[in-house]
C-alpha cells in the first residue's frame, strides 16, 4: 500500500510539473497571438494610409514607431513572470518605481507612476 502511496504522490509531482510548463507555454503563446493581433491592425492601419496618401505624413510615421517600438506595444508583457534566481534587475523601471513610490506621503496610483516615469496615462 504504501507503494501506491509514493507512486500517487510521485504521478501529482509530475503532473503539477507538466502543468506549469504548459501555463507558461501557453502564456507565451497569448503573448505571440497578441502581438500578432497589434501587428495586423498596425500593418492595415499603415496601408490604409498608403492607400490614401498619408504614408509619408510624419504623424503616421510617428505612429507606426511608437507603437512598433515601445515598451508593452500591442500588450507585450513588461513584467517577466517570476522564476527561481530571479533578482530586481529583471523587472524594468524598478528602482525608478520603487523611488516615486517610497518618495510620496500617501499611495500612488499607477497611472501617476506611469506619468512620472514618462509613459503617459493611455493604453499602450
Amino acid at each position: 500500500m504504501a507503494d501506491v502511496l509514493v507512486w500517487v504522490m510521485q504521478r501529482r509531482v509530475e503532473l503539477a510539473d507538466r502543468a506549469e510548463r504548459l501555463r507558461k507555454e501557453l502564456a507565451e503563446i497569448d503573448a505571440e497571438v497578441t502581438r500578432l493581433e497589434a501587428a495586423e491592425v498596425v500593418i492595415g492601419q499603415f496601408i490604409e494610409a498608403e492607400r490614401s496618401g498619408q504614408a509619408g505624413d510624419l504623424a503616421v510615421a510617428e505612429e507606426l514607431e511608437r507603437v512598433t517600438t515601445t515598451p508593452g506595444a500591442g500588450e507585450m508583457l513588461l513584467v517577466p513572470h517570476r522564476e527561481p534566481g530571479m533578482d530586481e534587475s529583471a523587472l524594468p523601471d524598478y528602482r525608478a518605481i520603487t523611488k516615486i513610490v517610497v518618495a510620496a506621503s500617501k499611495p500612488v496610483p499607477a497611472k501617476d507612476v506611469s506619468v512620472q516615469l514618462g509613459r503617459g496615462t493611455q493604453r499602450l
